[in-house]
């Protein structure tokens, strides 16, 4: 029974893991940008949306997290309680930022152009950015008329 319940608590691990980088991913490259139109959530505390960029700042931390899961077991569980804050919260400092303001240095090229254009939200309601899964259903050349 412990087993099945670590096997599908893995799962879930893993299905978040793919859902981050899933979105992250989607939303740094700018298939996904409906989501800088909008407000992320209550804690959202700068001028502009940065949440989209969470998934992507996220992986180190689940990263890090993997690694220090594996050391636990290995005989160095000492080692990995010891040193997981000064592994966790450099990692984790990004992610943090995604909900209060990213610096320059960590944004994409189309959201600083978005930026320097002035922010209109209109430009990012467009259906093409509605989902991190349009690159999905694109074709290679859908812009090319027949």
């Amino acid at each position: 029974m412990v087993i099945l319940g670590v096997l599908i608590l893995s799962l879930l691990i893993l299905a978040g893991i793919l859902w981050c980088a899933l979105t992250g991913i989607a939303a740094y490259n700018g298939t996904w940008r409906v989501w800088a139109a909008g407000n992320a959530l209550p804690v959202q505390l700068g001028k502009h949306n940065y949440s989209g960029f969470f998934g992507l700042y996220m992986l180190p931390v689940f990263a890090a997290l993997a690694v220090l899961a594996v050391l636990g077991p290995a005989g160095l569980g000492t080692v990995s309680s010891t040193y997981a804050p000064l592994i966790l919260l450099p990692a984790a400092l990004p992610a943090a930022l995604c909900f209060i303001r990213l610096p320059r240095f960590l944004l994409p090229q189309w959201y600083k152009d978005w930026l320097d254009r002035g922010a209109n939200k209109q430009e990012l309601l467009l259906e093409e950015y509605s989902s991190p899964l349009t690159w999905l259903r694109r074709t290679k050349h859908a812009d090319r008329r027949k």
